[in-house]
């Protein structure tokens, strides 16, 4: 009766063993899932994201390509008069800065 005791202890255990290993084989099958969901849904909204930013900078190439024409087109045909027209004003007079020496900090010069 008490080998009949041991060996029905023995295959208790093993079955807890068995169902704990189980346990934690879903669990970590489980962790592992939403890792990959993560990275996949990541690497999707990242390519989706990158394709945007191509549409976008393709307009915006498009739309600097049309205004580089129309400047071209205007410097081109550029003279004083359709500058008046234009708004702008000849330049008065040019002034430059030019170094002017202080008492204690340029001594030694």
């Amino acid at each position: 009766m008490i080998a009949r005791l041991r060996q029905m202890s023995s295959t208790q255990d093993v079955n807890k063993y068995l169902r704990i290993s189980a346990s934690y084989l879903w669990i970590g099958t489980g962790t592992l899932f939403a890792c990959y969901l993560y990275v996949v849904g990541s690497l999707t909204f990242s390519m989706v994201k990158q394709q945007d930013m191509e549409q976008s900078i393709k307009g915006l190439i498009s739309t600097m390509s049309t205004q580089e024409l129309s400047y071209l087109s205007v410097q081109r045909h550029l003279t004083e008069d359709s500058a008046g027209e234009l708004g702008l004003v000849p330049a008065s007079s040019l002034s430059f800065a030019r170094e002017q020496r202080v008492f204690a900090w340029n001594v030694g010069r």
